[in-house]
């Protein structure tokens, strides 16, 4: 959940917290901070008034701008953006300036023409990106003045907070709600949203809608008209969405809907009224439970959505639709969840928020919805919305203020305990019975079932840190530790081994002893042997998780499998016993599945495309020739691994033999330890600004000369633009005798400037004469 200082602000009180103290609340209260950032801007960000705005002479894509900043003089500043001709106030960085990523505002000349500052898009002065081109502010962020520095407009400058949220506390899915919270924590109170309406005609909604139900129907739903016309989305509507990552491009009435949904959690739905209206011109709604929690709203018979769950994207308001029906809703989580599940139904986005909870007070988004329309433009509301509410009698659960300190640990006031409950928004029944009363649960606390959950609200608020230690102590621990992360790593090598082709396989960590043997395993010490196997083909630890993989796969083909890839990360043991964990890959047969690109006739897995699907799943790794000699693997199609300079394990085609031994088809085979592929800490470096170039070299070489030691050279080599090179053409004839040619690319870069023909000629011919001097090659 995001949330923004600013934004908070709406809902309570906090000139007097500073940000750190908001990050210590609300990790205090539960609310973990996940990450928090405050938006600041160099003091030469200013606002600017576009005072006319022309053609570039020499460019048709440039505008040369005036540009008012507070100064003795307009500033003439070209810019690229094409919505500067319709911008009257933006963001000028004037000359002096310092943008993110340490890009220094000077004097320019833009094809001929003298420039001096910048007008800049949000994303360009550290902002999200909230559309294309430049930014343009209005009066949404406080008065406008000219020249006065950006970092003074508190909701550019925001604080954004980004909150973990544990799966019951759906309550907090909301500005709003996360709001509730820090007014029992600061103990102060929670405001309502209160908005002025411009007093624009109001439209009379019995006259257009009318609502019908069908039965009991265990939600709330809340029905409003809304006209509007002549608007444009807000900018700080605008930037308050980019901050939480939702898009405001779509149009007023989509932009108003996720604004207020983000602010109030409350479940808003809009539909277009030109698709609704019969031939009368009026909306009939009719509302019926088609099975337990499976509420459907339908209009002419026509299924609108479900509530809680998904809207007919039929009915959906576009970018310029204006005249709509708004749906508040509220269904209870527990009954949606368990209707969902059981009746496998198809969910959108918003289904995330009613299964967790969203807030039931429906009046609170619908007020904040036309608010938010209203700040855009001009418009119309119904008077007053049509409501439908199955009333639920509230959950209350007896709590004696003695045994809730017990639990607590502390000696909590019971007016202390009855403040905190009610601005967590928790009735208070007055009991008869001393010390003891009755809190009534909110609705949007669905989690909260007995004196537990109360004693865990109030412990929150309190602080845990302000609880005496006493001989039993509880100490939360820190789950991401090494086996999470060794978790992690493992599920993403897992699916990107999937994602290339392979299936997961798993077998025993027991192997035959005598088929290890036969190709080049050994045999396990016989002081750590098996004593008592649990079948006789598998009387030994696995040296290697090769045979069990090709035993699989022998039984696939048995099956009628024309291509088996398989792979299965387990531990192998050596002849001691000392175990390690290894990655292993197999695949058998045809490359793809029969198909009509391929006319029903695949060709065979080969060497070259089994090493690609094998640089997907690790990333970039070295070969280098080896001759396994064994049984197992094929003496001239073999290679070592190389990963960072150290060998981590082997790959090639299946020995004639071995294959002849499973019956299997033409197979390729590979054995990593997985310890050398799990993703380590890297070190970050700077990319350049400039373009490189890529060049390339036919040479003659040796025959006996192996890439291997040419890759060694050119890796020593000290050539400075050098970044990367590798082979893209190899070819010998008669006519070539001892040698060969082979074709290599090299790509050149410069961090500091633009590559000159000078400098690629001379990086070439320096890595020329290295080639010539230490490999005996010659330019073809």
């Amino acid at each position: 959940m995001i949330v923004t200082r600013g934004w908070l602000e709406e809902f309570i009180k906090l000139d007097d917290v500073t940000d750190e103290q908001l990050y210590m609340i609300f990790n205090r209260i539960g609310l973990e901070v996940d990450s928090i950032h405050k938006h600041d801007f160099d003091k030469n960000v200013v606002v600017g008034r576009v005072l006319h705005c022309q053609k570039h002479p020499n460019a048709d894509k440039l505008n040369l701008c005036s540009v008012d900043v507070g100064e003795d003089e307009p500033l003439q500043i070209v810019c690229g953006a094409s919505n500067v001709v319709n911008a009257e106030y933006v963001a000028v960085a004037k000359v002096g300036a310092t943008l993110p990523g340490d890009f220094h505002i000077k004097p320019a000349k833009l094809r001929g023409v003298d420039s001096f500052g910048m007008i800049c898009s949000a994303k360009e002065i550290g902002l999200p990106d909230i559309g294309k081109g430049i930014m343009i502010l209005d009066d949404s962020i406080g008065e406008l003045i000219v020249g006065k520095p950006l970092r003074e407009y508190s909701d550019l400058a925001d604080t954004v907070i980004e909150l973990e949220l544990t799966a019951n506390r759906g309550d907090c899915l909301s500005i709003r709600g996360v709001a509730r919270d820090l007014s029992a924590s600061l103990n102060r109170e929670l405001k309502r949203h209160e908005h002025q309406k411009k007093k624009y005609q109001q439209t009379g909604i019995g006259r257009e809608l009318e609502v019908h139900t069908q039965g009991d129907i265990p939600v709330k739903l809340l029905y409003t008209l809304l006209k509007l016309k002549e608007a444009e989305v807000p900018f700080i509507m605008a930037l308050r969405l980019g901050f939480v990552g939702k898009e405001s491009n779509n149009g007023i009435i989509s932009a108003s809907i996720d604004y207020s949904i983000h602010a109030t959690g409350v479940i808003l739905r809009a539909y277009d009224v030109a698709r609704l209206k019969d031939s009368n011109g009026k909306i009939s709604i009719n509302i019926l439970q088609e099975s337990k929690g499976v509420v459907k709203v339908f209009c002419d018979n026509k299924e609108l959505s479900c509530v809680g769950v998904y809207q007919n994207s039929e009915y959906m308001v576009d970018h310029d639709i204006t005249d709509v029906l708004v749906e508040a809703s509220y269904i209870d989580p527990e009954l949606l969840v368990d209707a969902v599940s059981k009746n496998r139904l198809k969910t959108d986005s918003l289904y995330y928020n009613s299964s967790r909870g969203s807030e039931p007070e429906l009046n609170i988004g619908i007020e904040y919805f036309e608010s938010s329309c209203d700040c855009a433009g001009e418009c119309r509301f119904a008077n007053a919305p049509l409501s439908v509410e199955n009333r639920v009698e509230p959950k209350i659960i007896s709590v004696e203020t003695e045994h809730l300190n017990s639990i607590i640990g502390k000696e909590v006031s019971r007016s202390t305990i009855h403040t905190i409950l009610k601005r967590l928004g928790f009735g208070i029944n007055r009991s008869g019975t001393p010390g003891r009363f009755g809190a009534v649960v909110p609705s949007w606390r669905h989690d909260i079932s007995n004196i537990y959950d109360i004693a865990e609200e109030i412990l929150r608020i309190v602080g845990i840190d302000n609880i005496e230690p006493k001989p039993l102590e509880l100490i939360e621990k820190n789950r991401l530790n090494d086996t999470t992360k060794a978790y992690r790593a493992k599920r993403d090598i897992r699916q990107r081994a999937v994602s290339a082709g392979f299936y997961e396989a798993i077998t025993y960590a027991f192997s035959d002893r005598k088929k290890q043997s036969r190709y080049g395993y050994g045999e396990t010490d016989a002081n750590v042997e098996l004593i008592n196997p649990i079948v006789e083909e598998l009387n030994t630890m696995r040296r290697t998780l090769l045979i069990n993989l090709l035993d699989s796969v022998s039984r696939n083909i048995s099956y009628g499998k024309k291509r088996v890839p398989l792979f299965e990360i387990g531990m192998v043991f050596d002849k001691e016993r000392n175990e390690s964990e290894k990655i292993a890959f197999v695949w058998s047969g045809d490359a793809k599945d029969a198909q009509v690109s391929n006319q029903g006739k695949p060709k065979k897995i080969d060497f070259v495309e089994f090493i690609e699907k094998i640089g997907n799943v690790i990333g970039d790794f070295e070969l280098r020739n080896w001759n396994p000699g064994n049984e197992l693997l094929h003496p001239y199609q073999s290679a070592k691994i190389y990963k960072d300079g150290k060998e981590i394990g082997f790959c090639g085609k299946l020995h004639p033999k071995a294959q002849e031994d499973f019956d299997i088809d033409t197979t390729m085979v590979c054995e990593i330890s997985l310890e050398s592929i799990m993703p380590k800490h890297n070190i970050a470096s700077s990319i350049s600004n400039y373009q490189g170039v890529y060049k390339d070299l036919s040479l003659l070489i040796d025959k006996e000369t192996e890439y291997s030691d040419i890759r060694a050279v050119l890796k020593d080599a000290n050539i400075p633009l050098l970044k990367k090179f590798f082979p893209i053409d190899i070819y010998s004839d008669d006519s070539l005798g001892d040698k060969m040619s082979l074709t290599l690319r090299f790509y050149l870069l410069s961090e500091k400037s633009t590559l000159s023909d000078k400098q690629i000629e001379q990086s070439m011919s320096d890595i020329l004469k290295l080639l010539q001097d230490r490999v005996g090659a010659i330019l073809r």
